[in-house]
């Protein structure tokens, strides 16, 4: 699968992943690896380029990812989803197009930083956290969200 991708400059975004090969929508692209698994506490000691490529666990712990997973840019509109460890194609990409997925399906603090993606539903600014999502988006993410989000979707939505 590792041999369907390749990690190359994505323009102002840095380096990004993209396909070699057509991909279908719902085919698995390949298996995103961590290098370690740190403290949130721990984050800021964390060198700049892994502090770059962390994804959130639960409330407490983050990954390091490593390459290629940690190239997945940011997009509004991505075509690609994460599910666990496993990324796969949310919509049909073509051969050479950059796989992007959508930070804000894990994520959230209240950190905040322009986006350049691109898409149409773009705000020109990224809020990172699943709940800062439209409600419809974020029932669309909610199945490939991790156990940690999902229970606290339940716990808001039962809130009066």
């Amino acid at each position: 699968m590792l041999n369907d991708v390749t990690v190359v400059d994505a323009g102002t975004k840095g380096l990004g992943v993209f396909a070699l090969r057509a991909f279908a929508a719902g085919e698995f692209i390949f298996r995103r690896r961590h290098l370690r698994v740190v403290a949130n506490g721990q984050v800021p000691s964390l060198s700049l380029d892994d502090q770059r490529h962390l994804c959130e666990l639960d409330w407490t712990r983050s990954a390091v990812l490593a390459p290629p997973g940690c190239y997945l840019n940011h997009s509004c509109k991505p075509n690609a989803m994460r599910s666990g460890v496993k990324v796969f194609a949310w919509l049909e990409i073509a051969a050479g197009e950059e796989i992007t997925i959508d930070y804000r399906l894990n994520a959230f603090g209240e950190d905040q930083w322009p986006c350049d993606c691109g898409a149409a539903p773009c705000s020109g600014t990224v809020v990172s956290s699943f709940f800062s999502l439209p409600a419809a988006l974020q029932e669309a993410y909610l199945p490939y969200a991790p156990a940690f989000i999902r229970k606290e979707h339940g716990t808001r939505r039962s809130r009066p």
